[in-house]
């Protein structure tokens, strides 16, 4: 019951995220854009760093999140986070900034987390 509560606000969060932000305008270059780290940690463990531009298109980079090991997963997770700051900071160099980060955690059963990611929410004016 807590993680679909969970859920569903994630994905109210993230809908009205989308209504309150203007359209970007391809003239100015101006608008809004999404980088979301994510890492699902169940049997066949997985990271990403998808990156959504203003127009809707997006861009997936995968990341190796092998996990042998409580010390290997803790590497890896540090690796998701080093690959979503080089992406973050290559577009705050074209001049976006960051609005908001948003973490989120979806845990089942003993509390263990099962899927975690960060969206750092960029505006371009």
């Amino acid at each position: 019951m807590k993680l679909r509560v969970l859920v569903l606000a994630l994905l109210l969060g993230v809908v009205s995220f989308g209504r309150l932000t203007p359209a970007a305008t391809a003239a100015d270059g101006s608008g809004y854009m999404m980088i979301i780290s994510r890492v699902s940690m169940g049997f066949d463990a997985q990271a990403s760093i998808v990156t959504v531009q203003p127009d809707g298109k997006q861009e997936v980079k995968e990341v190796d999140f092998s996990r042998f090991s409580a010390k290997q997963m803790a590497s890896n997770m540090t690796e998701v986070h080093k690959a979503a700051l080089a992406v973050v900071n290559k577009y705050e160099s074209q001049g976006w900034r960051i609005i908001s980060i948003v973490p989120s955690d979806v845990a089942a059963g003993q509390g263990a987390t099962v899927f975690s990611q960060t969206i750092y929410y960029l505006e371009k004016k």
